[in-house]
């Protein structure tokens, strides 16, 4: 099995930071029904819907479908940001503008999904990346 292909799953990509799947940034909820919340985001897919499973669980808005509605996406080679749609029935914005196709994301970007509007904070980038893990052949010999 795939995990990317079941938004079902948690990341499981802890063994990078020994243990720890570092965050990479945020959602922040501006307005709609989770007004304040934060919500964070990880390397490669977050999946965001309603279902309390998904990586971004927006379940205070009943608009949001179960499935998932947008996947934000950060790729760590490149260090940037997309913005795709979901799989379900529900439109996603950015800025206003429908998403029908991925799409970058820039620093404090709105997205709005049903009731509920985002506000997209990123940490990594170009003035901040995590390291890359030490693999038993890259740490240093005694």
């Amino acid at each position: 099995m795939i995990l990317d292909d079941n938004p079902r799953l948690k990341h499981y990509r802890a063994k990078r930071m020994g243990g720890v799947d570092p965050v990479v940034g945020w959602l922040v909820c501006i307005a709609g029904p989770e007004r304040g919340r934060d919500y964070r985001l990880h390397t490669e897919r977050n999946f965001i819907g309603r279902d309390p499973t998904m990586d971004v669980a927006i379940t205070g808005d009943p608009t949001i479908s179960r499935e998932p509605q947008a996947v934000i996406s950060y790729n760590p080679k490149r260090h940037t940001y997309r913005l795709a749609p979901g799989d379900s029935r529900g439109l996603a914005y950015l800025n206003d503008e429908e998403v029908i196709a991925p799409v970058e994301l820039a620093p404090y970007d709105q997205i709005e999904l049903g009731e509920t509007k985002l506000l997209f904070v990123p940490l990594c980038g170009e003035w901040f990346v995590w390291p890359a893990a030490e693999t038993p052949s890259d740490a240093p010999k005694s």
